[in-house]
């Protein structure tokens, strides 16, 4: 298979992993997994990039994100089929890098890694998020999520004011969501607005 043709299996299979896990009405959470995916997705809000060789990865990404029009695009996902190129605590350093340079910048960076999928048993929403989900997710690659900061944790506000984080499991929103919005307060001297639903989870364990 050419690189071309595989770059465009890879946005195919992105675009169904949001139409089929992301988008639909999640029977565990009573919300979408994502309540914006689809939104983003249909008014062309979401750009989706692969890497096209084995040259150093932040190369790539550095492309990419210099050409990122803000107003075009609310999200880019960054996909990389030679994820075997590093391990996961390597992407994870990766992640926490562009974090550290672009933050104060209003960039946020999420990373996911095929050595370490989401699991039945910690991210279940994700797993099996509808009775009928047909998604397989056949073709292996890590995905850089990257998005406006402010945009990201101003969403994030309203979710937890309508208790759309209140199924989600413990230790996965504190560390995908309450990490993020602390990190976000902590930069720009924002009040805390978590605090008590953090109480609130501790309690419900």
């Amino acid at each position: 298979m050419s690189r071309k043709k595989q770059a465009e299996k890879i946005k195919e299979d992105v675009i169904q992993w949001s139409k089929q896990v992301l988008e639909p009405m999640n029977k565990h959470l009573g919300f979408p997994a994502c309540p914006f995916a689809a939104k983003w997705r249909k008014d062309n809000k979401l750009r989706i990039e692969v890497r096209m060789d084995k040259s150093k990865y932040e190369k790539h990404l550095n492309t990419v994100l210099k050409s990122w029009n803000k107003k075009q695009h609310d999200i880019i996902i960054f996909c990389d089929p030679f994820f075997d190129q590093y391990s996961f605590e390597q992407f994870n350093e990766k992640v926490n890098f562009y974090n550290k340079l672009y933050n104060r910048k209003d960039v946020y960076f999420m990373g996911f890694h095929p050595d370490v999928p989401a699991t039945a048993e910690d991210q279940e929403f994700l797993v099996d998020p509808t009775e009928n989900c047909t998604y397989e997710g056949k073709l292996e690659y890590s995905m850089m999520l990257i998005q406006k900061f402010k945009q990201l944790y101003d969403a994030s506000c309203k979710l937890h004011k309508i208790g759309y984080y209140n199924k989600w499991p413990v230790e996965y929103y504190n560390e995908v969501v309450l990490t993020r919005q602390n990190k976000y307060e902590q930069l720009f001297k924002k009040e805390k607005k978590h605090a008590g639903y953090e109480k609130n989870k501790k309690r419900s364990r």
